[in-house]
């Protein structure tokens, strides 16, 4: 599980009241995670997650982890990740 875990990678909350919800890690502290979502959690108000629940998954934005490392990814960017990656699960559902 550990291995998967980037700035970058994109995360399903499992627990609390977002549960569900898609986030993008921006920051790794040993048990923990900084999720955002461009929306409600946005850069300057990131979410402190344990990592036992959150579920990574295998998706991984290299250019959206190369702004976030070099601060200069915008709350914009990030609900365009989000909502590409979930535009393309939604297909493949339907298929």
């Amino acid at each position: 599980m550990l291995r998967n875990l980037k700035i970058g990678g994109f995360t399903i909350a499992t627990a609390g009241h977002d549960a569900g919800r898609c986030y993008v890690i921006i920051n790794i502290d040993k048990e923990y995670v900084y999720l955002v979502d461009g929306n409600i959690r946005t850069l300057d108000r990131p979410k402190k997650k344990k990592l036992k629940h959150v579920n990574l998954l295998k998706h991984f934005d290299s250019n959206l982890a190369e702004k976030i490392t070099n601060n200069v990814v915008t709350n914009e960017e990030i609900k365009r990740a989000i909502k590409l990656w979930k535009d393309r699960n939604s297909s493949k559902e339907v298929e």
